[in-house]
């Protein structure tokens, strides 16, 4: 886990850094600059919203003798804004998709919130790290994991991610993201991958 999260660090320290530095109001002869600070309760934060779809990966140990598929299709609907213009947040709903795991499966779905911070490539594109927390309900139906064990499980965990998009036009993007999920299970937290492409729509 340490280790894919540390190109997350390095993306956020490196794009937070400038911002930081450019927060305070820098004044020579004849130019006065500042980097406005927005929240999310103020007109003009946010700005855009998408769709993403694309395959997950759970992370569990299959028990010997039992069929398990530890991956299905994964949907999320997002929206974002700016604090600044390198810091923004965004906050997203998603379906993790059903693992079929012996006789029963497991179930899960998600709302999630992230620290978004990177650098443009031009108009309207980006690379981009996300750190945040994720909310999931991951529901075990059936015998097969763990040793009978079903019902369901609700908590917070972490979330990374790293991220690309590329504008088509002022307004519109495609966007292709890798993000993990920390989601509860009977047994202890466990990763969660999504690899998804997508489109944004940039309203402001």
């Amino acid at each position: 886990m340490k280790t894919a999260l540390l190109p997350v660090v390095a993306v956020l320290a490196a794009a937070v850094a400038p911002a930081f530095a450019q927060s305070t109001t820098t004044t020579t002869s004849s130019t006065t600059t500042t980097d406005t600070w927005r929240m999310p309760y103020e007109r003009g934060f946010w700005g855009h919203a998408g769709v993403s779809f694309g395959q997950s990966s759970l992370d569990i140990d299959c028990p010997g003798g039992v069929s398990c598929d530890d991956k299905d299709q994964f949907l999320k609907a997002y929206a974002g804004g700016r604090f600044n213009n390198a810091v923004g947040l965004e906050v997203g709903v998603m379906n993790f998709g059903k693992f079929p795991i012996g006789t029963g499966e497991i179930d899960g779905w998600g709302a999630d919130a992230s620290l978004v911070a990177g650098f443009p490539i031009g108009a309207n594109s980006s690379v981009f790290g996300k750190l945040g927390v994720v909310y999931a309900r991951m529901e075990v139906a059936g015998t097969g994991f763990p040793a009978g064990v079903a019902g369901k499980e609700r908590g917070f965990g972490m979330r990374y991610g790293l991220g690309a998009q590329v504008g088509l036009t002022k307004e519109w993007a495609l966007r292709a993201d890798w993000d993990r999920y920390r989601v509860p299970l009977p047994a202890d937290h466990e990763n969660l991958d999504a690899f998804t492409l997508g489109v944004q729509y940039t309203f402001r």
